[in-house]
């Protein structure tokens, strides 16, 4: 009986012993495991990563298209309202001190951004952007003058009616050299002034002869888009010589109103310096209270290049920058060139951009080291898209050139 009990117990033993695992066996287990592992993970976070660039070029996408829509209906619009003057053969002399914006009046205009104001690429590569700026006009000018011009003293005018004009109306004034000057009217006589809030008050219904101001805005400077405080010592562009009494004499004043108008400036700003540059929309109207905020429009724009298309009619002819533009009757803008390079937010360290841009003939060197807004400063590891377009300019505008 023991010795039975001795071999059942041996024969256990050994069934046990025989449906163990060995230490190699484990052993190749586990390293079979761990490659499993390791290439579900490696699959799981190259799927990741995939999905997080399909979400930057995404973004890219939405956010430079929108951007781009927006500037292109901009351009189409500038110029519809403002009048074109044959009497403005010389070229409209200019406005100056202007509260908004530089050239309020001047239907596109395109410049390079001022160095280290809201956004300056050239300190990591060397390239210039544009910041872009159009007008739209009231179009209840009709054409016709509103006035005659007497004589000039000071800021004053005296007018042969006043019936038509109204305190922050903004005015061109054809002068008799063939010359023509703009300003924002301060205020009339009989008609009273715009308060800080932008509302006249001390106004009547005067009408006849009268006078007509052209003053500083005296503390309400957002009251007055196009308000010069030196439209009557502008330079002759003729003679190079003062503006004159004489060359005021009879000459012909057409009211453009004012609320009618919309300014509209398109540029990129970092805010606060060294952060993700974003192109920021700011629209004005002509007599407003407040000067408005800028609005974002899409982060991610580093750089913005402008060319202009000229022609005779509709046909182009050559492609200019902004800066080499000499108006013309026989050089017109017909069209606007827009590029616009935009860079994703996501932070990708396994991605590498191309280490430049052509951009319309400029060269864009992607920044590896100060980067703005750019992890690690280096901004290669971020997507980009340039996007492209040809927008034609719709309406007639002004060929002269605003100096101020």
């Amino acid at each position: 009986m023991t010795r039975d009990r001795a071999k059942l117990r041996n024969k256990t033993a050994a069934k046990v012993h025989e449906s163990g695992v060995t230490l190699i066996e484990l052993l190749v287990g586990l390293v079979v495991t761990s490659l499993l592992a390791m290439a579900v993970f490696t699959f799981f976070l190259d799927t990741s990563r995939g999905i997080s660039q399909q979400n930057a070029q995404g973004d890219m996408w939405q956010k430079g298209r929108n951007a781009l829509a927006i500037m292109r209906q901009a351009v189409e619009s500038a110029g519809y309202g403002l009048p074109t003057f044959g009497q403005c053969s010389n070229g409209i002399v200019g406005t100056s001190n202007l509260t908004a914006i530089a050239g309020a009046l001047t239907a596109i205009t395109a410049s390079v951004q001022s160095s280290g104001s809201t956004y300056d690429p050239t300190t990591t590569n060397g390239i210039n952007t544009y910041s872009l700026n159009t007008v739209t006009g009231g179009g209840i000018f009709g054409g016709v003058p509103a006035t005659t011009v007497i004589s000039q003293r000071g800021a004053n005018i005296s007018v042969s009616d006043i019936s038509n004009l109204f305190p922050g109306d903004i005015t061109l004034i054809a002068l008799n050299n063939q010359s023509c000057v703009i300003g924002q009217i301060t205020n009339v006589a009989g008609k009273g002034t715009l308060n800080n809030a932008c509302l006249v008050t001390g106004g009547g219904n005067a009408t006849g002869k009268g006078t007509v101001v052209f003053n500083s805005a005296n503390g309400r400077g957002s009251c007055f888009q196009a308000n010069p405080n030196q439209l009557f010592s502008l330079a002759n562009p003729t003679t190079g010589t003062a503006i004159t009494n004489a060359n005021f004499t009879n000459a012909q004043l057409y009211d453009l109103g004012s609320q009618n108008f919309l300014f509209t400036t398109f540029q990129i700003i970092e805010t606060p310096a060294g952060s993700t540059p974003t192109l920021y929309m700011t629209q004005y109207t002509g007599s407003q209270s407040q000067s408005p905020d800028p609005q974002p429009l899409a982060s991610g724009v580093v750089d913005i290049q402008i060319k202009y298309g000229l022609g005779n009619g509709s046909a182009i002819q050559n492609w200019i920058s902004p800066e080499n533009y000499v108006p013309s009757t026989t050089n017109a803008i017909v069209a606007v060139q827009i590029a616009m390079l935009v860079r994703g937010t996501q932070y990708l360290p396994k991605s590498l951009s191309p280490s430049s841009f052509n951009i319309l003939g400029k060269i864009y060197t992607v920044p590896t080291s100060n980067g703005p807004g750019c992890l690690q400063g280096n901004c290669r590891h971020y997507e980009y898209h340039l996007f492209q377009t040809i927008v034609p300019v719709r309406n007639g505008i002004w060929g002269q050139r605003l100096e101020g």
